[in-house]
């Protein structure tokens, strides 16, 4: 078989709804190393809150912050951080509306409130403290993700109101916030760039509403089973729920395992 350029996301695909790595994908992930192909996370997590799943899964190329920032063989290949203009706008608009923020660099994370019980029960989710607090930190660093915090029901004031920022909800309470060139799908176009590999032999796993872009556009997109609505149908194949080993019954189902 042609050796493939395979890209997991993490949450709800590597990582299951304990957040914990299933046995058979440990499994799935030593066989395809074995059998020669390329592996990469794809997320929307930042680079310092992929280091234990790197770490676990002995992953260590990466897609973060959907896209805007790209590291292969810990070399950085690819950055497009947000627009501080669009990000001052959005800031100010969000504080009238009593939305909390949160801005990420390639190594730390600020709020631009003390504390906030929506920032606080998002994070927590995924196992991530609520950051500190520091005004105006998008002034002094370069912001590749930003999250804001509301219901969905507020969607729709932010939603096409930004011609430099688009949103992805991972949360009932927060959306990422990045640019509106950016997405997975660009990030690892530029990891397939680098490496020479062709699009129909890129591979994409992923279940969540920031995941469109990569499962359609790798020549394999392989949607999990406990995906959001939609996914599925622009999938190539669909799997089993990730509690269910859904990850190794894709690659089993593909005969690469």
């Amino acid at each position: 078989m042609t050796r493939k350029l395979i890209f997991f996301d993490v949450d709800g695909t590597i990582y299951n709804s304990r957040t914990e790595i299933p046995e058979a994908t440990h499994q799935a992930i030593r066989q395809l190393k074995a059998n020669g192909h390329i592996l990469a996370i794809a997320s929307g997590r930042a680079p310092f809150t992929l280091e234990k799943v790197c770490r676990d899964t002995e992953i260590h190329n990466f897609v973060s912050f959907n896209g805007q920032y790209v590291v292969y063989n810990n070399e950085v290949i690819h950055e497009n951080p947000l627009d501080i203009e669009a990000l001052r706008q959005l800031e100010e608009q969000a504080a009238e509306r009593e939305h909390p923020m949160v801005y990420f660099t390639h190594n730390d994370m600020v709020s631009n409130v003390n504390h906030h019980e929506h920032i606080e029960k998002s994070l927590s989710s995924i196992k991530i403290n609520h950051p500190r607090f520091e005004a105006e930190y998008f002034e002094r660093h370069p912001i590749y993700q930003a999250l804001i915090f509301h219901q969905a029901s507020d969607d729709v004031l932010y939603d096409n109101q930004y011609d430099a920022l688009k949103f992805y909800r991972w949360h009932e309470v927060s959306r990422d916030v990045v640019p509106s060139s950016g997405s997975k799908a660009e990030g690892i176009k530029k990891f397939a760039e680098k490496l020479g590999i062709a699009q129909q032999d890129c591979i994409a796993v992923g279940d969540g509403n920031n995941d469109f872009e990569m499962i359609a556009w790798a020549g394999i997109g392989i949607a999990m089973g406990n995906a959001v609505d939609g996914l599925k149908a622009s999938a190539d194949y669909i799997t089993a729920h990730v509690d269910d080993d859904g990850l190794y019954k894709a690659f089993k189902q593909l005969q690469m395992i």
